[in-house]
């Protein structure tokens, strides 16, 4: 429960799940891939604002070498005294708050050319010195733990530098009863890299022994198939061309096919193995305890969207309809169902069109939000050696920024729009909560980027006047929404049942796995959806189901977000406060009671009803649009 913000990378596969389940964007072809040298100042993120010269940095960096051996004297004397432990927590966030700063400027300088020597030295020693950091601070933890309640609560009332802390203590209390005997937590430790076993078995798997062969192009070309490649194709409008990527794409599974399933149900058993020896009552909750989320709140995503799937069933028929097919298979589920439509924004239309599209958050925000791209919290435009994709990321005590590969396309926009709300997240949450608060769960970190892509995208339809913009627009945010949010609980479905069984001491197979993965997507496709044999591996390729109960919060997200968007968009001023404080409330309370003070309650079903209300909108108007 270490909150050092240092790892606070704000994950954008949000961005990425939309990027792969909507259409092709048209590239800008733009030439040679520039030199960083080539790019204009105002169109890089200022890193100086943290280090104005590396000399700095190497200050910084002996301080925090000379503040480790501090610690001992506080080893073993927590029992003594409030003062003890007020000291050395100060003294820990303090030491974090530098080592951020280290951490991300030397990551940061590496993602601008990992081609420099220098940048990849420095990266490694700031990784290497939190490492150092992690032993030296290792104890802080167990022996607050080691504490009574009684103890803790006279500690925090006589010391008033305790008090910031008190959520902090009250969570450690909170898991105390899963924490085991020193022996015990030292034994599981041990086991560390065995419970990693079956996720390094599927990476190497997944990463460098799979080879998924050839098929012929649109042209009739042979062309090897690779995981980008394949994404393209199941895009590609020769039924020929998708069908023939599905195939070989799944066969190379099932060439691992036994393999696969015994992989998977060995991660599933250390599942189970830890939440028993944590003394769970199941995987499920020892997972969600982390964050404090009742087991409910699965339970309730799952309950409700198979109480109210014929949105999705719509949707099945009317693409089996569009694209004029007896029968709908699973490769035809990406092909895109309106044409491309060339959409190109400059940099500065697209800063604009952000801006216009949240105005609803209030001047306030939007003029933090303009600051922000004014101030060198943005790095634009490819580069070369330049690190790929997008992210937000920051220390405490600097600026947000934000890494861009910058192409002018509609994904890309989007992509602004949520890398800046996450970059706005950390912003008012680092201006409001002292540093042990100023990291964000899971649970709720999404929200905040994809609560402004639902505000955007709501504006770009009420805008857009041209029809077949307005089409291409429909059907964008329909395939993210499907992606993001039906995909994903489809998933947690599935994960959730596997265990269950496991649980129960039944056998898992391939066999096993593959007939419960097709009855779960054929109830959720519905009936139009022809599932081939060769699709119901599809189980198999999930890299999240090694770290469990995890893609559920995708849904989850998109739900809160959609749910928040809805309320602002109806002009409630009241509502448009309660998400600022959201914005600035980091860790300081649960995430469930964090989206509940901002006016969503995930442990009910109305978030989750507020996704398939706009789900089944968006393919009214498409299917209406396209008549």
């Amino acid at each position: 429960m270490n909150k050092s913000k240092y790892l606070v990378l704000f994950s954008i596969l949000t961005a990425l799940i939309l990027l792969t389940f909507s259409p092709a964007q048209s590239q800008s072809s733009v030439g040679a891939v520039p030199q960083r040298a080539d790019i204009q100042e105002v169109y890089k993120w200022r890193l100086q604002d943290i280090y104005a010269t590396g000399q700095l940095w190497e200050q910084d960096f002996k301080k925090v070498e000379a503040m480790l051996p501090q610690f001992e004297k506080f080893k073993g004397k927590f029992q003594q005294s409030g003062q003890h432990l007020e000291s050395c927590l100060v003294l820990r966030d303090s030491l974090l708050n530098i080592l951020d700063r280290l951490y991300v400027y030397a990551n940061m300088r590496r993602d601008e050319d990992s081609r420099v020597p220098a940048y990849q030295e420095m990266s490694d020693r700031a990784g290497n010195l939190r490492t150092r950091v992690d032993q030296a601070l290792s104890f802080i933890e167990p022996e607050i733990t080691s504490l009574s309640s009684a103890t803790l609560q006279k500690f925090v009332k006589s010391r008033s530098g305790l008090k910031i802390f008190r959520h902090y203590l009250d969570n450690l209390v909170r898991v105390k009863a899963h924490i085991l005997p020193a022996s015990q937590e030292e034994l599981l430790a041990s086991a560390g890299n065995l419970a990693r076993g079956p996720s390094n078995v599927f990476d190497m798997l997944d990463n460098a022994d799979i080879k998924y062969g050839t098929i012929k192009d649109e042209k009739g070309k042979k062309v090897e198939l690779s995981k980008a490649r394949y994404a393209k194709f199941l895009e590609s409008t020769n039924r020929r061309v998708r069908k023939a990527a599905m195939l070989a794409y799944n066969s190379a599974y099932y060439a691992y096919y036994n393999t696969l399933g015994a992989n998977y149900g060995t991660s599933i058993d250390k599942d189970i193995f830890f939440a028993k020896a944590r003394k769970y009552n199941s995987s499920l909750e020892a997972s969600l305890d982390a964050s404090n989320i009742p087991a409910s709140v699965y339970n309730n995503l799952i309950k409700t969207i198979n109480a109210n799937l014929e949105p999705l069933h719509h949707y099945a028929s009317l693409r089996k309809k569009i694209l004029k097919l007896d029968e709908l298979h699973p490769y035809d589920l990406y092909v895109p169902l309106v044409p491309e439509t060339k959409m190109e924004f400059t940099y500065e239309e697209a800063k604009n069109t952000v801006l216009s599209g949240l105005f609803l958050l209030g001047q306030t925000y939007l003029q933090d939000l303009k600051k922000g791209f004014e101030s060198g919290w943005v790095d634009v435009y490819e580069t070369r050696g330049k690190g790929s994709g997008a992210y937000s990321w920051g220390a405490y005590s600097t600026h947000p920024y934000v890494l861009m590969n910058y192409n002018g396309t509609l994904e890309d926009v989007f992509t602004i729009a949520h890398e800046m709300g996450h970059a706005m997240n950390g912003f008012y949450t680092n201006r409001k909560q002292p540093y042990i608060y100023s990291d964000h769960a899971t649970f709720v970190a999404e929200v905040a980027s994809v609560t402004n892509e639902v505000l955007l995208m709501n504006e770009l339809l009420k805008t857009e006047t041209d029809p077949k913009k307005k089409l291409y627009l429909t059907n964008y945010f329909i395939e993210m929404v499907r992606g993001t949010f039906y995909q994903q609980a489809l998933f947690a479905e599935f994960e959730l049942a596997v265990h269950e069984k496991a649980e129960k001491g039944e056998a898992l197979s391939s066999e096993s796995m593959s007939q419960m993965y097709k009855e779960i997507v054929q109830k959720y496709w519905g009936p139009d959806l022809v599932i081939d044999s060769v699709a119901t591996i599809g189980w198999a390729r999930v890299p999240h189901f090694y770290t469990n109960y995890y893609v559920y919060q995708y849904a989850t997200s998109q739900a809160a977000s959609i749910s928040l968007a809805e309320k602002i968009s109806q002009g409630d001023k009241q509502a448009q406060q309660r998400y600022l404080d959201f914005l600035a409330a980091g860790s300081s309370d649960y995430p469930i009671e964090i989206l509940k003070k901002a006016g969503v309650d995930m442990t009910k079903p109305e978030p989750v009803m507020a996704v398939i209300r706009l789900f089944d909108e968006l393919v009214n108007q498409m299917e209406e649009l396209l008549q």
